[in-house]
């Protein structure tokens, strides 16, 4: 068996435990303890699926769905039970476990989503599509903040959002494209501080926002 499995905890204890586990039964195991490093890992040497707990310092483990260079299958092994995260986590096309959970049953669901045997087939709903770098940044208006869109794919995007004040952002951002003159609606689904004043976040677009979303990057395209 050459798969790789990449482990992401804050506990040691945890890490531990899922390396003996997953190492016994086969798998070649790497495990960090943060989103950055994590983020460095996954953009090096993308492992084939990915186990990472919710809470992470500062950051969610969420964003490490959401942040992958290209979709690989994904695992939230928390010990908090939270509907709403397991709502964001399931649209990302993520399986959501809380701990504790029996080793059997974890090396089975491991084994079922490395043969494509999961029980969705994963990253459906927001990351659907390949995600593209924008060779050049395109300038957005949200609320009274500036920013950019800096990646894009069928049913999301990606941006940055300048905000000096650093105050939290809402659910719904309504995105104002400068140079198209068009406006769609978004939800939040992560973010993070960058540099003083930036925030880096994730969107979504619902199906009833799909139409003029595509208006968008039809008119990005042609620009």
């Amino acid at each position: 068996m050459d798969q790789t499995i990449l482990i992401v905890d804050a506990e040691a204890a945890t890490r531990e435990e899922l390396t003996m586990l997953l190492t016994k039964a086969g798998y070649r195991v790497v495990v960090q303890s943060s989103v950055p490093s994590a983020l460095q890992v996954l953009n090096e040497s993308p492992p084939d699926l990915l186990i990472t707990e919710i809470r992470l310092d500062a950051y969610n483990g969420l964003h490490l769905i959401a942040m992958t260079p290209t979709p690989i299958p994904a695992i939230v092994l928390t010990g908090f039970a939270d509907s709403s995260i397991e709502h964001d986590a399931r649209r990302l096309g993520a399986e959501y476990l809380v701990k504790p959970v029996a080793p059997a049953a974890l090396c089975d669901l491991v084994a079922r989503m490395l043969t494509g045997r999961g029980s969705q087939s994963v990253f459906v709903g927001t990351r659907q599509g390949t995600r593209r770098r924008l060779a050049a940044p395109v300038s957005i208006r949200v609320g009274h903040q500036l920013g950019q869109i800096t990646e894009v794919s069928e049913n999301g995007a990606r941006l940055e959002i300048h905000d000096t004040s650093r105050a939290e952002l809402p659910e719904m951002l309504t995105l104002h494209i400068v140079s198209c003159g068009l406006t769609v609606a978004s939800r939040l689904k992560w973010k993070r501080p960058h540099a003083n004043s930036t925030w880096v976040c994730g969107v979504a677009f619902a199906d009833e926002d799909q139409p003029r979303w595509r208006a968008v990057l039809d008119r990005l395209q042609s620009t």
